[in-house]
């Protein structure tokens, strides 16, 4: 069994069962949290392109200096079996001392230098081996000058070490910076998403209010038009649950939302309120809006405006230049509606976290208008 199961505890201190994981092949999962943290593959890529290239590099230079193709393909075969085991140890070891860690200890990364160094010397002298004895040749020299050519050798060596190791650390180092990228922009969606949510649920409970209100006021008045309004709080609501996941909707669907929010207050408010609407049919088949975006633009409307029948309020609805325009005339209350002074703020951050533009709000002595983008998708 390759995959880690979930015992529970109980936790004395928090008073509940605590899931703690077993894992089973260690190993195996040892290896595949690596596969995530590390690009495996890029880096064996990196180790062969980098035993090639040098390999090549070095058949060009002895060729240029002694013309002996034969001992240049020694030479190929020598720096290839080098330059192929030190990478592949380092990545070995990449691998043992990252213990599932995106950026493991001092200790850990001390050990991984010494062990790579050491190695390199190691694999280094086995490749001398196999030159010796595939030409015959061995060092020439006693004394301070075998020791001095040893020395240069395994300077060599570590130069070459590190050479690998700075490319291999710069892929690494891609790798994870790529990784950080996408999980902030994984980051940065569920937070926008979060955000989103958290702006359309602020509008629900001040719009419950007021409709409960509403209600047990018709009732006491008018008991079929409480039963109409009922309907159309039905209606209303229905789609604002059936659509809560939803960013954005069609103008359509938002028009015919918006009309139960309109029918609604023309029940409550009768002749007082007068609305008028001119969208092209294309638009509404076509073009998009956030979703809960007109209703908060025509409550607002209501509730910072006098409504009587001498003085009705006209609200419009109409599209100009890529924009959907609401307006009303204004004829302000003398006092204020408890209000929650989300609405505009709200609607302004959804269309920001849709990376859309901010929406356009002018008034004079006559007109409020808010216009908001319609979108595309």
């Amino acid at each position: 069994m390759d995959n880690p199961f979930l015992l529970c505890r109980f936790n004395a201190q928090y008073g509940c069962f605590i899931p703690f994981p077993i894992t089973v092949n260690n190993k195996a999962n040892t290896f595949v949290c690596m596969a995530r943290l590390l690009p495996i593959k890029n880096l064996v890529k990196l180790n062969w392109t980098i035993s090639f290239m040098t390999s090549i590099l070095v058949v060009i230079f002895f060729v240029a200096i002694t013309h002996d193709l034969p001992d240049a393909a020694i030479r190929f075969l020598q720096t290839f079996l080098f330059m192929c085991m030190t990478s592949f140890c380092n990545l070995v070891f990449l691998i043992r001392f990252s213990k599932g860690k995106r950026d493991s200890d001092r200790y850990s990364k001390i050990k991984f230098c010494l062990c790579s160094y050491f190695c390199s010397v190691i694999i280094w002298i086995l490749a001398r081996t196999l030159y010796s004895a595939l030409t015959g040749l061995q060092w020439e020299g006693e004394g301070s000058h075998v020791y001095r050519a040893y020395m240069l050798a395994v300077l060599a060596v570590w130069v070459l070490n590190t050479f690998i190791l700075i490319l291999q650390q710069l892929v690494v180092l891609q790798h994870r910076k790529a990784q950080s990228e996408i999980e902030n922009l994984q980051l940065q969606t569920s937070m926008s998403e979060t955000a989103n949510l958290l702006l359309r649920q602020q509008v629900h409970p001040h719009f419950l209010f007021n409709a409960l209100n509403t209600i047990k006021s018709l009732y006491k008045k008018d008991l079929q038009q409480g039963e109409d309004y009922l309907v159309h709080l039905a209606n209303f609501l229905r789609v604002s649950i059936s659509n809560y996941t939803t960013e954005t909707t069609l103008i359509r669907n938002e028009m015919e939302f918006c009309m139960d929010y309109l029918q609604m207050q023309k029940i409550r408010f009768g002749d007082a309120l007068g609305y008028s609407i001119a969208i092209p049919e294309q638009i509404c088949q076509t073009k998009y809006l956030p979703f809960f975006s007109l209703q908060p633009l025509i409550e607002n409307a209501l509730k910072h405006n006098e409504l009587t029948e001498e003085r009705p309020i006209l609200i419009t609805i109409k599209e100009e230049n890529g924009y959907l325009l609401v307006s009303n005339n204004l004829q302000l209350r003398g006092y204020k509606e408890i209000s929650t002074g989300q609405g505009l703020p709200n609607l302004t951050e959804r269309y920001r976290l849709l990376g859309a533009e901010e929406i356009v709000i002018r008034s004079d002595n006559y007109f409020f208008t808010v216009s908001i983008k319609i979108l595309d998708k």
